[in-house]
């Protein structure tokens, strides 16, 4: 699991339509094998996991550092769960 940090510096030579809406630093999670959904369409959790966190800033986590400790621990979990062969939103 890859994390990073969003910029949109450059964004003009991305061939979209605008900027993205997504904030400067925001932390982002990619599979290893940069994919966000499966050769059927499904979404991969870090979709999931994504919009989540591009929701901290209105939902009482302004701060920077606060996105990038709980992506951090989110990437932790979600590795673990793979490791022992559990789905992040397997069974439930």
């Amino acid at each position: 699991m890859i994390l990073t940090t969003f910029s949109a510096t450059g964004w003009q030579s991305w061939h979209v339509s605008r900027k993205p809406l997504i904030r400067e630093q925001m932390p982002v999670l990619i599979d290893d094998d940069l994919r966000f959904e499966d050769d059927d369409g499904t979404q991969r959790p870090a979709v999931v996991v994504n919009r989540w966190l591009q929701e901290l800033p209105i939902s009482g986590a302004p701060a920077e550092r606060t996105w990038r400790v709980y992506a951090d621990v989110l990437r932790s979990w979600m590795e673990f769960l793979d490791a022992v062969g559990v789905g992040v939103f397997g069974r439930r």
